[in-house]
């Protein structure tokens, strides 16, 4: 039996750019700690091997900074740390990769070519290949009879699983399946996947490990995974890298801005939100017709956090009434809508309804997605 550490998608130095230079470089920072404390945590629970599925440094000229204290990370764990070169930092002639000092225990692939590395000691062969530009044709993998039956093979691969057409390095479920490989580490997919089984192989995406913007919201994830013979237990691990976190609030009902600010602080107090997190707050829900969040006193309720957005969603509530004597543009839009509203077909009723409560929203001057 092993037990491994499968890594994808540190893209440690990533700018940031959202946060002011100072809080970018804090965040950087506590991503690499997160990162010591992952493998601390992982190394004392008997992991033997650590797999880095690409994309290690988010761009192919990293901070040299960064470079040497991930590599001191790595010397330091005193079991095998094997690495592919994945889009964003590819293994080109000349680049950081070659002229990088790596620690003895750390095996980095450097051909775009299927290469191999023998862990003798631990029973284990690791085959992958390095991105050596910015896209990666189709992996040329093993047959089963070309691995050795008495070790226990494994694919280090950064690539696209999900996109038969894709630029960076597709995977197909045919050539996963007929590999051979015990258990396929990926990297590339940012979102995590549950494992797949193709033919006995199994693989699994272990996802971002720690967000870069509101399109990777909460908790980064590594995979630890168990293999005894033919059985591969696959266990997710949070990791405790800085979030972003999209909330949503359902505003309706509320009569006043005020209304809405007031809501907001209680949800912001009990949702208890990490203060170094990045938050959106998107604010939902139908609100009565003279009811505007006021976004900028709202925006000062998130002043704690690394970063806070606030996003009007919410849509106004007009009663008949009301719209029949509106002498404005408001008024006008429910009269011409009035024949379609009226209409005996029930579906032209209900889109009527909705391109109503939309175009009174729009009129109010809501952002409509």
């Amino acid at each position: 039996m092993i037990r491994l550490l499968h890594l994808g998608d540190l893209h440690l130095g990533s700018p940031f750019s959202a946060f002011s230079p100072r809080t970018a470089a804090i965040r950087r920072a506590r991503q690499l700690e997160s990162l010591e404390a992952i493998l601390e945590k992982a190394l004392s629970g008997g992991v033997q091997l650590l797999l880095f599925a690409g994309d290690c440094f988010d761009t192919e000229v990293p901070d040299p900074d960064t470079v040497q204290r991930f590599f001191a990370l790595l010397g330091k764990c005193g079991v095998p740390a094997v690495i592919t070169p994945g889009n964003h930092d590819p293994y080109r002639a000349g680049g950081f990769w070659e002229s990088a000092s790596l620690p003895q225990n750390v095996y980095l692939f450097r051909e775009s070519e299927l290469a191999l590395f023998e862990l003798r000691t631990l029973g284990v062969n690791v085959y992958g290949y390095a991105f050596t530009g910015e896209t990666h044709p189709v992996p040329v993998l093993p047959c089963r009879d070309d691995l050795p039956s008495d070790r226990i093979n494994i694919l280090l691969a950064h690539g696209d699983m999900l996109a038969p057409d894709s630029p960076y390095a597709p995977l197909t479920a045919g050539a996963l399946a007929a590999s051979g490989f015990v258990y396929a580490a990926l990297g590339h997919v940012h979102k995590r996947t549950s494992p797949r089984r193709f033919g006995d192989t199994v693989a699994a995406y272990s996802g971002f490990f720690a967000g870069r913007g509101f399109d990777e919201v909460g908790e980064g994830n590594v995979n630890l995974v168990e293999i005894d013979g033919a059985r591969v237990t696959v266990t997710p691990l949070e990791t405790a890298a800085d979030r972003f976190e999209i909330c949503r609030l359902d505003c309706t009902g509320d009569a006043s801005g005020e209304d809405v600010r007031q809501r907001a602080a209680s949800f912001l107090q009990e949702m208890a939100i990490p203060n170094e997190s990045a938050v959106r707050l998107v604010l939902c829900g139908e609100v009565g017709a003279s009811c505007t969040p006021d976004t900028v006193a709202i925006s000062r309720l998130g002043e704690v956090y690394a970063l806070f957005e606030v996003k009007d969603e919410t849509l106004p509530v007009y009663d008949r009434a009301f719209l029949e004597r509106d002498p404005g543009l408001r008024g006008a839009f429910y009269r011409a809508m009035l024949s379609r509203l009226e209409s005996e077909d029930p579906t032209a009723r209900a889109v009527a309804a909705e391109a109503l409560r939309m175009g009174l929203a729009a009129l109010s001057g809501r952002e409509l997605l």
